[in-house]
């Protein structure tokens, strides 16, 4: 492993992840990102299924969803009943990590990719301080690993392990040249496995940047997220936001090159309005998929100044 200055925002520290176990039990000491709107439901979802348990039946009130009335005790008291369920212990938790090479990219503090490793590591804690158990899919263009959801703390290492293991292989092989780009990875790939991995009630984080999110992406997000509850954390850096200072820039990504000249006003507004159109559509589209949206930026801190 390449010898770094610690937390120096392009390579994960080995225990960078581990050691935000403490941050999780001191909520007091936690920013959290900015939640772009309250698309979908609350924590529980009124579906059945694992994830929630049945808890008691009870008379019928108003506003109570009909498709929840009892049936059987309906007939058996002549009175209508409604099914009340409640979260079930030890409830499925997946850490859904995007690898792909575009994340490895930050112009500030650090990569997408590592502040995409530290938000899901710190999701991950707090599942297992609430109880449930964890598991995660890391993948990209090379590699792509699945963790089924446990709840001991050793299976928990070993899935942060793994994720800073690969995490700096890859941005070893990138820094040295060494990076072979293959074939393009298909999101919707990623989306495939995660709903034949996950057991309906679970909850499920995904951590990205979304470069493409197409009608098959949207069809297994809305098919996931009919039994279980869905949170996007969408990873940006300020520069993909907001044009550099001015002047004469080169961009890469990493095949091509292209030119910009950022001291043109015209050039910067359309700039910013292209980025800003890109994270609409995206929020459009998840919002009718009812899942919930977070907006992430490399420069966010996950704790509290002066805490």
């Amino acid at each position: 492993m390449t010898n770094l200055k610690k937390n120096n925002g392009i390579w994960l520290e080995k225990m960078e992840l581990p050691e935000l176990f403490k941050a999780a039990k001191s909520k007091e000491t936690l920013t959290p990102p900015k939640i772009a709107g309250t698309i979908g439901g609350p924590y529980l979802t009124k579906l059945k299924g694992r994830g929630m348990e049945f808890a008691e039946a009870r008379p019928y009130q108003p506003g109570d969803d009909v498709r929840h009335i009892d049936w059987r005790v309906t007939a058996r008291t002549g009175r209508t009943h409604t099914k009340l369920y409640r979260e079930e212990r030890e409830r499925p938790v997946m850490l859904v990590l995007d690898q792909c090479r575009q994340m490895f990219f930050g112009s500030r503090k650090r990569l997408k990719s590592v502040q995409a490793a530290r938000m899901a590591a710190l999701m991950g804690w707090r599942a297992l301080l609430r109880g449930d158990r964890v598991g995660g899919i890391l993948f990209s263009e090379k590699l792509h690993y699945e963790f089924r959801p446990r709840g001991d703390r050793r299976h928990y290492l070993r899935l942060l392990s793994k994720i800073m293991t690969e995490h700096n292989r890859i941005a070893d092989e990138m820094k040295y040249d060494q990076w072979s780009f293959g074939s393009k990875y298909q999101f919707s790939d990623a989306l495939i496995r995660v709903r034949h991995v996950v057991q309906p009630g679970s909850l499920v984080y995904i951590f990205s940047d979304f470069p493409s999110f197409d009608e098959e992406c949207r069809k297994h997000m809305f098919q996931l997220s009919k039994h279980n509850q869905l949170e996007v954390y969408l990873l940006s850096d300020p520069l993909e936001k907001e044009a550099p200072s001015s002047g004469n820039y080169v961009m890469s990504d990493g095949k091509s090159n292209a030119w910009i000249n950022s001291s043109n006003t015209n050039t910067r507004r359309l700039y910013a309005a292209a980025y800003e159109k890109l994270q609409q559509s995206l929020s459009e589209e998840l919002r009718s998929c009812r899942v919930t949206l977070n907006l992430l930026s490399t420069v966010d801190s996950l704790y509290q100044p002066g805490k």
